[in-house]
Parts: C-alpha cells; sequence; structure tokens
C-alpha cells in the first residue's frame, strides 16, 4: 500500500502542473470577470430606464403620460418645439436609447374612444444580447399606455365594474402535483428553482470529463512516446497497482477540475441573473413541503455519480492513450469517448426521459456517462434507487475497463500497440 500511494503521489505531482493549474486559474477569473460584468449590466436594465418624449399635442397629455411610465419604472423626459433631428442629436448626446413621439390629436382621439398611432424611434448602438433585453423592455412603453387607456375607457363605458375583471374574466390557481405532495405555485417558479439549482451539472460533467480523458490520454501516450513506460514497467510494483495510481490520480484532479469550473460557473451565472440566484423565502418554503430540494444525501449519491462517471472516462481515455501513436494522434484518437459523452448530454437534455420508447431507454441506461445526467431529476423526485442501480453499473464499467488496462498493461501490447488511423496504400 506504501508503494501505492508513493505512486499516486508521483502521478497527481505530474498532473498538477503549472500547464494544468494555469487554465484552471485563467477559467475562474474570466468566468468571474464575465459575471461581475453581466451584474452590472442587469443591474443597469433593472434601473428606470429614461425614454425621451418628443410631445407634440397637448401639455396635459403630455404631463399624463410621463405620470404613466413613472409608476412603470421609466423616466420620462419631455421636448417640446423641436423637431425629431434636434430630438436624435439629444437622444444620442445623452445615451437615451428610444424617443416617444405623442402625435397631434392623441388627446383628441382618446377622448372620443378612437384608437390613435404614436411614433417610436430606436436608437440602435449595438447588437448584444443585453441590447437586445434593453429595448424588449422599450417595447412595453406602448403596451403600458395602451394598458392604462383601456382600463379608462372600459371604466367609463361600465361604470362600477373593475376593467381587469372585464378583460380576465377567467382566473386561475395553479397546483403542483410531485409524488404525493402538491403546492399552491406556478410551473414556471418550480422549473425555474430546477433549472437553477442543476444548470451547472451537465455542463460541468461534460468539460470535466472531457479535459481529464484528454489529460490522462496525452500522460500515457507521452510516456509512451519517450519511452518512459519501459522503466515504470521494469519496476517490481504490479500492474494494477500502476493503472489505479493513474486514474485515482486523474480522477482526483478532475474533481478539483469540477470545484473550479463550479466556481466559475457560479459567478457566471449570478452575473446573469443579477445576484438573484436566492430564492424567495416563501418559495423556499414551498419547494421544501415539494420536497425538491436537494438533500445530503442526494448530493452524497450525486457526487458518488459524478466521479465514478469520470472515472470510467479515465479508464477508457488510458486505453485509447496507449492505442494513440503519439502526443499529436490523441485528440483523434480519443474522437470515440467525446461522441459517447456528448450523446447522452443531449439526448437528456432535450428529451422527456419518460416518454421514449423503452427500447431507446436501454440505449440511454446503456451509455455510463448518462446517468449523472438523470441523477439530479431522480434526486429531485426522490428516485434514489436508479442512482444507486446507475452508480454500481458505472463502477462495475470501470472494472471491466480496468481489467482490459490490466491485461494490455501486463503484456508487451503496451509497447507496440497502436491504433493505425492512416490509409493503406
Amino acid at each position: 500500500m506504501k508503494k501505492f500511494f508513493v505512486l499516486l503521489k508521483k502521478e497527481i505531482k505530474e498532473l498538477i502542473t503549472l500547464q494544468t493549474i494555469l487554465p484552471m486559474i485563467v477559467v475562474v477569473i474570466i468566468f468571474s470577470l464575465i459575471g461581475n460584468i453581466m451584474s452590472k449590466e442587469t443591474a443597469k436594465l433593472s434601473t428606470p430606464q429614461t425614454i425621451l418624449i418628443l410631445n407634440q399635442d397637448t401639455v396635459s397629455i403630455g404631463n399624463k403620460i410621463s405620470e404613466i411610465l413613472k409608476t412603470n419604472n421609466f423616466k420620462a423626459e419631455i421636448l417640446t418645439n423641436i423637431n425629431i433631428t434636434e430630438a436624435l442629436d439629444k437622444a444620442k448626446e445623452n445615451e437615451i436609447s428610444s424617443i416617444l413621439i405623442i402625435t397631434n390629436g392623441f388627446e383628441k382621439d382618446i377622448n372620443s374612444f378612437r384608437p390613435h398611432r404614436l411614433v417610436v424611434y430606436k436608437i440602435l448602438k449595438n447588437f448584444s444580447m443585453f441590447s437586445d433585453i434593453k429595448y424588449s423592455k422599450l417595447d412595453n412603453v406602448v403596451n403600458i399606455i395602451n394598458t392604462y387607456y383601456s382600463d379608462e375607457w372600459i371604466t367609463q363605458k361600465v361604470i362600477g365594474i373593475d376593467a381587469e375583471n372585464l378583460k380576465n374574466p377567467v382566473k386561475i390557481d395553479e397546483f403542483i402535483s410531485i409524488k404525493d405532495k402538491t403546492a399552491n405555485v406556478p410551473l414556471s417558479a418550480v422549473s425555474g428553482y430546477i433549472k437553477k439549482q442543476t444548470i451547472f451539472i451537465p455542463i460541468i460533467l461534460f468539460m470535466v470529463i472531457i479535459l481529464a480523458s484528454q489529460m490522462v490520454a496525452m500522460t500515457v501516450a507521452s510516456e509512451k512516446e519517450n519511452k518512459t513506460f519501459e522503466i515504470l514497467l521494469s519496476s517490481p510494483l504490479n500492474r494494477k497497482t500502476i493503472i489505479f495510481a493513474k486514474l485515482i490520480a486523474a480522477g482526483l484532479v478532475a474533481l478539483l477540475l469540477v470545484g473550479v469550473y463550479m466556481i466559475g460557473m457560479n459567478s457566471y451565472m449570478t452575473g446573469i441573473s443579477g445576484g438573484a440566484i436566492s430564492v424567495n423565502e416563501n418559495l423556499k418554503d414551498i419547494f421544501v413541503s415539494l420536497g425538491i430540494v436537494i438533500s445530503p444525501l442526494g448530493y452524497l449519491l450525486l457526487g458518488s455519480s459524478l466521479f465514478v462517471s469520470i472515472l470510467v472516462g479515465l479508464a477508457i481515455a488510458m486505453i485509447l492513450g496507449i492505442l494513440s501513436e503519439n502526443i499529436k494522434s490523441v485528440q483523434v484518437t480519443i474522437t470515440p469517448l467525446m461522441i459517447f459523452i456528448l450523446l447522452p448530454y443531449f439526448l437528456v437534455l432535450f428529451l422527456d426521459f419518460n416518454t421514449v420508447p423503452q427500447i431507446f431507454k436501454y440505449i440511454i441506461y446503456a451509455i455510463p456517462f448518462s446517468h449523472p445526467f438523470l441523477a439530479t431529476q431522480n434526486i429531485i423526485l426522490g428516485n434514489f434507487a436508479p442512482i444507486i442501480y446507475g452508480i454500481i453499473y458505472q463502477f462495475i464499467v470501470f472494472m471491466i475497463f480496468v481489467i482490459i488496462g490490466a491485461k494490455i498493461f501486463s503484456s508487451d501490447k503496451i509497447i507496440t500497440l497502436k491504433w493505425n488511423l492512416k490509409r493503406k496504400k
């Protein structure tokens, strides 16, 4: 056992180098910076946005529109006695994104229950995601004015009845049922909460397995190319000990990668949501009553499934690394592994697993990398048995590839075995 830990320490030292540590640091810094920038941009969107109102009608209607917008989180700046060119120049000078023109006759038409056209100018400076969000928010200006005056018309025509009740006579109380538990909460709130809890897992698992597999395959291919395998294999160490040391070391480094990417992605997602990852306390109590809050046991099972899945990927990558002729060919050699990781990732992400044909379920279950993707949903639904069976299945697959690797290590094939991808002439 002492020899194993010595070898394990050696493998970890070889894997944790400046080349592996530096990308981790860079990833955290980049994601944190992006998250910080997005957080500031999101905060800007939540503040009252300024809109220029070019009033070509009465003063009273201009003031009325300004009050309506002010109560809906907009700042209105009224302009009079200037033309649209001057208004556009003023908007660009003050970095204001839109101009609302109240054309002549608006108040008269509204008071006569006749529709009237307003004019909106949007000043484009870029085509970013946040720019689209900002302009979509400005689109609500006309909807706000429409809602206000439609309510006014209804109130004046139908005395004593609330306008909202006339427009929406049917109300709804939405209940969510999960297994034997129910709660009066919208589905959008539940699905949004679950997505926030599980959005990291598929992305990070996908990235980590591919990166760790590349790392292991390249390490093995490098040792084979540099002829250091002969020295290692000529030592008195058991071949299985060498394999386990390499896999456990790579698995521990992969867990470190998981932690790094979790920190980075958390900063990124917090930035996108404007720091609103935390859940309203009232909703949190409802989620607890529904049993969709992940328990410590759930996190333990999820972590176990993730770790075993990483080990399976590393075991396959090690064999593929042996098949690689040199470091340059590693990327091509591990392509089949990347496909088997990508396939369940997209299948589980987009398909309703409960509605697919039974034979299709068996195919998905047969791919060991599917189980961590399915684990988060099963944990939230309280289905622990499929997760446990999945971990056992993954471990069996892992041991099969370890045995295959041990047989290769125990023979001279480890030196001579190659995956020849060149065409024969």
